[in-house]
């Protein structure tokens, strides 16, 4: 894994200075720690301490982005994050497998980013338990020059990893590596991949139904179109985009999907990724069901002349009646085949008007709930603004007896002789 970061003192202290996420395998945060071009704090003996300050290096990683001063600077650091599987080091020996996993990081990040600050940390702390190796790489380097971000690309580390400790595991470990990417095989779901949202899932439904309901392409791309989907193109006609828009709680979103493509390494011809809606959603495959549809019913149509007999075969009579019943089992055929597309786009139009009836209700329900919502917001209003009014009455009334009061006691307090009120 390969994260920009934009705090580095954040990223320093949560890797050394934190307590142990998980102690299934061990109670302590930190298993062993070295870093490249940077200072560490050492024990009595020389040795480098598991108790180091992420203040201590984060201010050594800030000395360095201060020769590239840049106050638009939003990026101090990269976090990669290295996890080993229970294959590789199987934790038995935490001890020694740490110090074997840290030697090996450390020669990766020696052999492709020896000209920046690193530090590297091992533990064993997450849920799954696996040994795991933190790599935070200063985003500039001591010279005050920037690291490329293109080095941090995710594939990229991978594949020099892998050719690394290809080279170098058994030398550390005393074990033979096996390359987990290798075994990789092509996925057997390419006509239907899984989907990643409810809209890609509906879009794959709507796409079925409007392909039966038309004879080519250019009439599937005009319906999908008249339901709110379009499509471009991409790669020079050969790949296409579907693109919608959905209805959300912050107002209308713009989604899209592809139809299908693959990720393939162009030095091992490994496929890598595969995304999409899958293979039966491309142009490619959408024109060649047409042809079959097209295929078919040439060869359901009945025959413009019928099969010649002579009469040296047969005579008249028989010949006349061999084409009439020929002929009527072509008719049959067609009528039946002619009835089966009938019925089937019946059903489509049903399915069609059910999920159009289906997205209405949902808009529907979804005003409703807005309605609601500003029914309620009227009403805590009102009930605000009469709590106002009883509040100054209350006011008014307790201001009445107070100059009550007042007067009462002037009047009593009045001698005789002291005149009237005026």
């Amino acid at each position: 894994m390969s994260n920009a970061c934009r705090s580095s003192y954040g990223r320093l202290t949560y890797v050394f200075n934190q307590s142990a996420h998980n102690t299934t395998k061990t109670s302590h945060r930190v298993l062993a720690s070295s870093g490249i071009n940077i200072k560490m704090l050492h024990n009595p003996d020389g040795t480098l301490s598991l108790v180091q300050s992420g203040a201590y290096l984060e201010k050594q990683f800030h000395n360095s982005l201060k020769r590239a001063f840049n106050p638009k600077r939003k990026i101090q650091c990269q976090s990669i994050i290295i996890s080993f599987s229970n294959n590789e080091f199987d934790t038995t020996n935490l001890s020694e497998q740490a110090s074997q996993a840290l030697q090996l990081v450390q020669g990766y990040a020696n052999e492709f980013f020896d000209d920046a600050q690193s530090v590297s940390v091992v533990q064993a702390d997450g849920n799954g338990g696996r040994l795991h190796v933190h790599l935070l790489i200063n985003a500039v380097n001591p010279s005050g020059r920037t690291i490329a971000t293109n080095r941090f690309s995710v594939y990229k580390m991978r594949r020099n990893l892998n050719d690394y400790l290809n080279h170098n595991f058994e030398r550390v470990t005393g074990r033979k590596w096996e390359n987990p990417f290798e075994k990789t095989e092509n996925r057997k779901d390419l006509d239907n991949l899984s989907s990643r949202s409810i809209w890609q899932e509906q879009l794959k439904k709507t796409i079925a139904l409007v392909k039966t309901e038309v004879d080519n392409v250019k009439d599937f791309l005009n319906k999908l179109s008249q339901l709110g989907i379009t499509v471009t193109e991409r790669q020079q006609g050969k790949s296409w985009t579907y693109h919608s828009t959905i209805k959300t709680a912050k107002g209308t979103k713009k989604v899209s999907a592809r139809d299908f493509y693959q990720r393939i390494d162009k030095n091992t011809g490994q496929v890598l990724t595969t995304r999409g809606l899958g293979q039966a959603y491309t142009k490619q495959s959408l024109e060649a069901y047409y042809q079959r549809m097209l295929s078919k019913q040439k060869e359901i149509l009945p025959l413009e002349t019928p099969p010649h007999h002579t009469r040296k075969e047969v005579d008249n009579n028989v010949r006349n009646k061999e084409e009439r019943e020929q002929l009527a089992k072509i008719k049959t055929r067609a009528a039946e085949a002619r009835a089966q597309i009938t019925r089937q786009r019946e059903i489509n139009q049903l399915n069609l008007r059910q999920l159009a009836a289906a997205k209405a209700e949902e808009q529907r329900q979804q005003q409703q709930a807005e309605r609601k919502a500003g029914q309620a917001h009227r009403q805590q209003s009102h009930g605000k603004h009469a709590q106002s009014i009883i509040d100054q009455e209350r006011l008014r009334k307790r201001a009445e007896q107070r100059l009550r009061a007042k007067q009462q006691n002037a009047k009593s307090s009045r001698s005789k002789d002291a005149g009237p009120d005026l």
